[in-house]
């Protein structure tokens, strides 16, 4: 009889929990932090954990029920109904892909690897569990290719957008970029680029440069955001903020979208338009 370790069971069921939060909030356009992803696995994987010790179906299917609604409702935070809907649509298609990858998987190593790596107790699930890990790293390139080609068959042209900051307001017309996939390292939000001669009417001068940050007003300091951006096979980071604001209007939607809005100090001429629009934001008000 074979042995189930409850933590590797627990460590598999949080990896395929988190995967699949990552992958069915960029198909879904719904933001989920890096913390409330992971805090959302924890709920997954403890509640997968506790379902193996019930003997009772339905009240398996009662608490599996439970979590996954605990799942959605950690990870997207302060979202609408209808938003968190395509979340939890999106986590149940990656669930059930990343979760039957990781079955069979695990089905494979059982029958053909088991009896060579049992030459101590405990060594055939802690190398499976290190197997099924690295493979599941390899497949992530392949998924995010996936989910970009679906993220990018919609949304193009231009908008008219209005961003508010401490009381002032710029607006100007943004080329749609399906190309633009940079996110926000601290919520894993789209960014919004736009120009210095744009920042210049929102942004004091020493947000712009950034060059004493020590000096701006405790209230500023917090919006700032350093986004790392990748152009022409280097890396740049860019000044981001945290807007109070970012309202569209045009053909593709009408409504305030989540955006970081970078300053584009170095940037080219944007075909004319003073600003480049992530793609992904308006699909989100554009299916709202």
């Amino acid at each position: 009889m074979k042995t189930l370790y409850i933590d590797v069971y627990f460590l598999i069921n949080f990896t395929v929990d988190l995967l699949a939060i990552y992958f069915a909030s960029r198909i879904s356009r719904v933001p989920v932090s890096t913390r409330r992803g992971i805090l959302a696995a924890i709920v997954g994987g403890i509640s997968a954990s506790v379902i193996v010790f019930l003997e009772s179906e339905l009240v398996s299917l009662l608490l599996s029920v439970l979590s996954l609604v605990l799942i959605v409702y950690v990870a997207a935070g302060k979202v609408s109904a209808r938003r968190r809907g395509k979340l939890l649509f999106s986590f149940l298609i990656f669930e059930a892909l990343t979760g039957g990858a990781a079955y069979y998987l695990w089905s494979f190593l059982d029958e053909f690897v088991y009896d060579k790596l049992s030459t101590q107790e405990g060594g055939a699930q802690n190398r499976k569990l290190l197997l099924f890990s690295i493979l599941v790293l390899l497949s992530i390139g392949v998924f995010k290719m996936i989910v970009s080609f679906f993220s990018n068959l919609e949304c193009e042209g231009s908008v008219k957008f209005e961003i508010s900051f401490l009381g002032k307001s710029v607006s100007g017309e943004a080329f749609v970029d399906s190309g633009n996939l940079a996110m926000d390292p601290m919520d894993m939000r789209p960014v919004m680029f736009i120009k210095r001669e744009l920042a210049e009417k929102l942004f004091p001068e020493s947000v712009i440069e950034l060059s004493d940050p020590d000096k701006l007003d405790r209230a500023i300091r917090k919006r700032i955001r350093l986004l790392p951006v990748t152009r022409g096979g280097q890396t740049h980071v860019l000044t981001g903020m945290k807007v109070d604001s970012v309202r569209v209007l045009g053909d593709m939607g009408e409504g305030e979208i989540a955006v970081t809005v970078a300053i584009d100090k170095e940037g080219g001429n944007y075909g004319g338009f003073s600003a480049l629009m992530p793609s992904a934001a308006i699909c989100d008000v554009h299916k709202a």
